[in-house]
C-alpha cells in the first residue's frame, strides 16, 4: 500500500485520557507512522479538564510520531459539556473542517466524539472509518448500564437515566434520535462480536468485527525468580468492574489457597475495599495501593499466576487481558460480554458465571493446586498474544480493508461504473 495520510478523531488522548480507547488511538497511530504513513490526530483536552477538575498546559510532542492538533476554544470546559448535553459542537467541528481541508486525509478514522464532536459524519473523497470502543452509537450513557448496576437490554427513558446517574442528559440524542444513523460511506468496526450484535440488534451496521491489539510488553519483560504467589486485578475500582466480586471471593478460598492479591487502580470503590480488607483480617494478604505507574505494575506481575478480570457489564474488548496475554500471564474472566471471545481455554485462562464468587473462589483455589502446571498456561496465554493480537495482525488487516474500500470508492467514481 502506497503511503496514506490518516486523520485520528478522539476526545482523550494520551497522556490526557481515562481508557482504554484513546490509549488504543495512541498505539494504532504510533504502528502506522512506523511503516511510513503520515497520522495527525485531533482531540479536545478540555474534556479531560472537565473530568479531572483541573487545568492542563497541552505539552506539544516532538515531530516525530503523530501529529496531535488540540483543540482549544475562550470557553474552555463549557465546549464539551454543551456540545455532550445539547448537541452544539460547532466551533469544534468547524475546526475539524479546517482541519481536513488543510491535511486532506486518505482516511478520517474516528474514535470517541462523545463531548467534542458529537455524532460522526462521512468526509466526501476519504475512507471514513468509525470504531466502536463503547456503546456510544445506542447508549447515550455509553455503557448499557442503569443507575441500580443492573444491565439495560432494552433501552428507554434514556434521558432520566443520564440525570439519575448524575450526568447531563444528551437532549438532542431523545427519543428516536437516541441511536445513531451513520450514513453508508461511513464504515463501523467492532472490536469484538459482542458488541456487533448488540449494535446490529438496534439498527446499527457493522462493516467488520477487527480485534485490538497491544504492543508487544513481554518482548522485554524479565520475570525474576518468581515465587508463584500472587494473582492481581488491574482496572477502575468501581461496582461494574466486579471488584467486590472477586474479594468476597478472595475471602472464601483464603483457607484453601496461599495467593497473596494485589487490586491496582483508582475509583470511588477504593476506600471501602480497604475498610473491608481489614475487616475480613485480610490486610497482610492484600493490598489496595491505588495507583501505580507502569514500573511498579510490572513489579506486581513478576511473580503473577493470574490476572482476574471479574467484570459484571458488557465489556468490549479490554485491553488489560491482551497485556495480560503478552506477558504470559493467564486470565480469570467473567463470561461476560466480549471477554469469553478474548479468554479462551487455549489461552489457558478460564471463566466465570459474572458475579458469582462462589465459582470464582474454585477457581482460585484450582489455581493454586495446579501450579505445576503454571509453566504450559503461561506458554498457552503468549501464544494467544502472538497468534491473534500482536500490532502486525491487526495492521495488516486494518490496511487491507482500508485499501478495498478504496477500490470500491474507485469503482463508483469510474466513468462506466456511472453510466450503467
Amino acid at each position: 500500500m502506497d503511503t496514506q495520510k490518516f486523520l485520528m478523531i478522539s476526545t482523550h488522548y494520551p497522556p490526557y485520557h481515562l481508557g482504554g480507547d484513546a490509549v488504543f488511538v495512541d498505539y494504532l497511530s504510533k504502528e502506522l507512522v512506523a511503516r511510513g504513513h503520515e497520522v495527525h490526530v485531533y482531540f479536545n483536552p478540555a474534556a479531560y479538564e472537565l473530568l479531572r477538575g483541573q487545568n492542563l498546559v497541552v505539552q506539544p510532542k516532538p515531530d516525530i510520531g503523530p501529529q496531535v492538533h488540540p483543540y482549544s476554544s475562550a470557553t474552555g470546559r463549557m465546549d464539551p459539556f454543551v456540545a455532550l448535553s445539547l448537541g452544539l459542537w460547532g466551533r469544534p467541528q468547524k475546526r475539524l473542517e479546517e482541519l481536513i481541508r488543510m491535511t486532506k486525509p486518505d482516511v478520517v478514522h474516528w474514535h470517541n466524539p462523545r463531548g467534542f464532536v458529537g455524532k460522526p459524519f462521512a468526509v466526501p473523497g476519504s475512507v471514513t472509518l468509525y470504531t466502536t470502543h463503547d456503546y456510544t452509537p445506542v447508549c447515550p450513557r455509553s455503557n448499557l448500564l442503569k443507575p441500580d448496576m443492573k444491565l439495560c437490554d432494552e433501552a428507554r427513558l434514556c434521558t432520566l437515566c443520564c440525570m439519575r446517574w448524575r450526568k447531563p442528559p444528551q437532549l438532542w440524542r431523545i427519543g428516536r434520535r437516541r441511536v445513531f444513523r451513520f450514513p453508508r460511506d461511513l464504515k463501523v468496526i467492532s472490536p469484538s462480536e459482542f458488541v456487533a450484535r448488540r449494535l446490529e440488534a438496534e439498527g446499527v451496521a457493522v462493516h467488520k468485527v477487527l480485534r485490538c491489539f497491544v504492543p508487544d510488553l513481554g518482548k522485554h519483560f524479565h520475570r525474576e525468580s518468581s515465587t508463584d504467589d500472587t494473582i492481581f486485578y488491574l482496572g477502575l475500582l468501581e461496582a461494574h468492574k466486579g471488584v467486590h466480586t472477586l474479594l468476597d471471593a478472595f475471602a472464601k478460598s483464603s483457607h484453601e489457597q496461599g495467593f497473596r492479591l494485589h487490586i491496582v487502580g483508582e475509583g470511588t470503590l477504593k476506600e471501602g475495599l480497604r475498610n473491608k480488607v481489614a475487616g475480613l483480617g485480610l490486610s497482610e494478604r492484600i493490598s489496595i495501593p491505588g495507583f501505580l505507574d507502569r514500573t511498579e505494575v510490572e513489579t506486581v506481575r513478576r511473580n503473577a499466576v493470574a490476572q482476574v478480570v471479574p467484570s459484571v457489564w458488557y465489556e468490549n474488548a479490554p485491553s488489560v487481558v491482551l497485556e495480560a496475554f503478552s506477558l504470559g500471564i493467564p486470565v480469570i474472566a467473567s463470561n461476560i460480554g466480549g471477554l469469553p471471545e478474548l479468554v479462551t481455554a487455549e489461552s489457558g485462562s478460564r471463566t466465570f458465571r459474572p458475579g458469582d464468587s462462589n465459582e470464582l473462589a474454585e477457581l482460585l483455589i484450582s489455581a493454586w493446586r495446579e501450579r505445576g502446571n503454571l509453566g504450559e498456561r503461561r506458554r498457552q496465554a503468549r501464544e494467544a498474544y502472538l497468534s491473534r493480537f500482536r500490532p502486525e495482525i491487526h495492521v495488516a488487516a486494518y490496511l487491507q480493508m482500508i485499501e478495498e474500500l478504496q477500490a470500491g470508492q474507485r469503482r463508483e467514481r469510474s466513468p462506466l461504473n456511472r453510466t450503467s
